[in-house]
């Protein structure tokens, strides 16, 4: 009697602690210019049949020039209807300026939540110093440079053909958004 229920229990633990292996897929450089908003289409159902959610993530430079056209305005929509994230790429600053940095990142988190009602939650810096990430973490954001598991796709001409050959060497595994892993 007490051996069947040590292995019921054994097995009840067991299905509690295991996870599906996890992966963060980022789509890096969004939206390059001149992105058609049918291939975005095209891409956003290709995460949705197969179950995966991604980063998208943006550069701020890029994002302060084009921002407010309607093309951008309208995928940053169907981002935030289809449950992706939005991080933010800002460009490579001598190290240990936190203060340049946190005044780009205050400039960047208000854009996106004024104009497009997404609340960021992380950030890539390229160079995450003590004092950059002080600087970003007193934001409530998360620097996302140093994230396990990473599998970056690079908003290109070839994004769907990219995206379907990463979707097929990560099958198995649960394609998450890249604050899931931090």
């Amino acid at each position: 009697m007490y051996c069947n229920l040590d292995r019921l229990l054994d097995g009840c633990l067991k299905a509690r602690t295991s996870h599906p292996p996890r992966v963060a897929l980022l789509i890096e450089g969004f939206p390059r210019a001149h992105h058609p908003i049918v291939e975005f289409a095209k891409l956003l159902y290709m995460l949705r049949l197969h179950g995966a959610k991604a980063t998208f993530v943006v550069d701020w430079q890029e994002i302060r020039e084009r921002g407010l056209s309607s093309r951008v305005a309208e995928m940053m929509k169907l981002l935030r209807h289809n449950e992706h994230e939005v991080a933010i790429k800002f460009k490579p600053y001598p190290c240990g300026s936190g203060a340049q940095l946190n005044q780009n990142a205050v400039e960047a988190l208000h854009f996106l939540q004024r104009v497009y009602g997404i609340t960021v939650v992380s950030v890539k810096v390229g160079c995450p110093l003590s004092a950059d990430t002080k600087a970003i973490e007193s934001l409530g954001v998360a620097i996302v440079d140093s994230v396990r598991n990473q599998h970056v796709v690079h908003d290109t001409d070839e994004v769907l053909v990219d995206l379907a050959v990463a979707l097929h060497e990560v099958r198995g595994t649960q394609c998450v958004c890249v604050k899931e892993m931090c």
